[in-house]
């Protein structure tokens, strides 16, 4: 049921809005995502299609993931996350489907909707690279377990959980795992119709 969602979309407002953060930008984009997440509320047509179980590897994300409330939330939901994969296959990483995944808490197709935003979860299986990408949405990502390389050309650093990335519109991007898989809240804002594609 759509109401299962709720506690994550509370446990997320709550906990963004103690988060530090460096920028008015990064700071505009918290206020954003906070708003959504208190706003949020069933989808009452919301129809789950198929998806991928990813819920071992989520397990051992939230397991790494300690006392983050927004863990905690997801560790109980009753039910299953809609992990999906929405990109076309690549010659040069056929495997992606399997190791990338993104399920939506909270957007126009999603268990819970709000206005004009749309709110998820990345997930990276250990020593996985998700290729360079972008979107006209603008990005912010929280780091909840795993820390991972993020690159967005020319930097590069490593990300540990409870760190914030903002990727502008149409910024180029992309992750990089290694010995532990990597779990991220994402919350787009802008363009949130256009999907995401690789360069």
């Amino acid at each position: 049921m759509p109401s299962s969602f709720l506690p994550v979309a509370h446990a997320t407002a709550s906990h963004v809005t103690t988060l530090h953060h460096a920028s008015a930008a990064v700071g505009d984009a918290i206020h954003q995502l906070a708003h959504a997440a208190r706003s949020a509320i069933p989808c009452q047509d919301f129809t789950a299609a198929a998806f991928h179980d990813h819920s071992a590897l989520l397990a051992t994300a939230l397991t790494a993931a300690g006392p983050n409330p927004i863990a905690r939330a997801l560790a109980e939901l009753r039910d299953p996350l809609p992990w999906h994969y929405h990109y076309a296959p690549r010659d040069d990483a056929p495997d992606l489907a399997a190791r990338v995944a993104f399920a939506e808490l909270i957007g126009p197709r999603a268990p819970l909707t709000a206005p004009a935003c749309r709110v998820g979860f990345t997930l990276m299986a250990p020593h996985t690279f998700y290729p360079l990408h972008n979107h006209p949405a603008v990005e912010l990502y929280l780091v909840i377990a795993g820390t991972a390389e993020w690159i967005a050309p020319p930097a590069q650093r490593l990300v540990p959980p409870g760190d914030l990335i903002l990727h502008t519109s149409n910024q180029p991007h992309a992750m990089r795992t290694s010995h532990e898989p990597l779990l991220a809240l994402y919350a787009w804002s802008g363009d949130i119709d256009t999907p995401a594609v690789y360069i």
